[in-house]
């Protein structure tokens, strides 16, 4: 009750913040049942500030291959699209720390992306899946 009182007070319709609640499990659902869209954490290989390895994200973003670009969706709601345009990959996917990556299953698989402007992309996936074989790209 009280909230809701601050909430009209403030101007903020609880009818408003339902609906966004709503959008957002709605976009979150719509993301994961897309074709080819797979769990996935993505991050620099180093980070461009500091010179130092980067972190991986707590949360778990969904991605789908289209062509040689990487379409990243992530964020709340998984709203936030990031593309990113592969070039090639660097090596064959390695077995990652399950305790260092959270969230893709007891067996994360890491791959190192080359992006077209040359900075590598790790990729962590739970499993291999047929867009991420490494025959897609060839490492240069």
């Amino acid at each position: 009750m009280l909230v809701s009182i601050i909430m009209y007070v403030l101007g903020v319709p609880l009818w408003m913040l339902i609906g966004m609640l709503i959008l957002i499990l709605w976009n979150s659902k719509r993301v994961r049942k897309q074709p080819g869209s797979f769990p996935i954490k993505v991050r620099p290989e180093t980070d461009p500030v500091s010179d130092e390895e980067s972190k991986w994200s707590r949360t778990v973003s969904y991605a789908q291959w289209i062509h040689d670009v990487l379409i990243v969706r992530k964020g709340p709601g998984l709203m936030l699209t990031v593309p990113y345009g592969i070039k090639g990959v660097e090596g064959y996917p390695q077995d990652a720390d399950p305790e260092g990556i959270k969230g893709l299953g007891d067996h994360p698989k890491l791959i190192k992306a080359v992006l077209d402007d040359g900075s590598i992309l790790q990729v962590a996936v739970g499993e291999l899946h047929p867009e991420l074989a490494p025959d897609t790209f060839h490492a240069d």
